[in-house]
């Protein structure tokens, strides 16, 4: 019978931190949408805070620039070597998502976290995609080009978000010409 007073504290903690968790972002919510900052960064990569000037914001996410590698014909992968967040002084993150050309690839959530790191070996190979044909992307010699957007959200309702564009290797074709012989 004593065996099951650990989990029923804990989940009568979590229970707690949801209900916590949920009044702050609806006091949040009610003060209405934020002003958003957006700073440009020489790599094409923007990074977006979300703050109402007086509130700290998520201290940082930090995504070191995506790369793609083509796996076989017409495969590429998306990769990033990791994927890091830390929150604002006494809050915890809520979630971190990555986003490729607009739909959620990566989804990770926190449990009374100050900070998430999400490392490339977690990712599996990445995050697979279309090479594309030469000049795709109106690059010569490259493929398609891929927008990525990797967000947080932490406890006191604070939002952060990197965004960036990363262009795949052409895609390598092989033309078969028939043989013909005349006898």
């Amino acid at each position: 019978m004593s065996h099951k007073w650990p989990s029923l504290v804990m989940g009568a903690l979590v229970v707690i931190a949801l209900a916590m968790a949920a009044n702050t972002l609806a006091a949040r919510a009610a003060q209405g949408p934020l002003p958003t900052v957006i700073s440009e960064e020489a790599d094409q990569n923007r990074r977006e805070v979300q703050t109402d000037g007086e509130s700290p914001s998520i201290s940082f996410i930090d995504s070191p620039g995506a790369t793609c590698q083509r796996a076989s014909v017409g495969v590429c992968y998306l990769q990033w070597s990791y994927l890091s967040v830390s929150a604002s002084t006494s809050q915890y993150i809520i979630s971190m998502t990555l986003s490729i050309d607009g739909r959620i690839r990566a989804y990770h959530s926190g449990f009374f976290q100050t900070s998430m790191y999400i490392s490339a070996d977690m990712l599996g190979p990445g995050f697979k995609v279309a090479c594309g044909w030469r000049g795709a992307s109106g690059m010569p010699g490259l493929g398609y080009s891929y927008n990525y957007a990797i967000r947080a959200a932490e406890t006191g309702g604070l939002q952060a978000a990197n965004y960036g564009t990363v262009t795949c290797p052409a895609d390598v074709g092989t033309v078969f010409m028939p043989i013909v012989s005349r006898h």
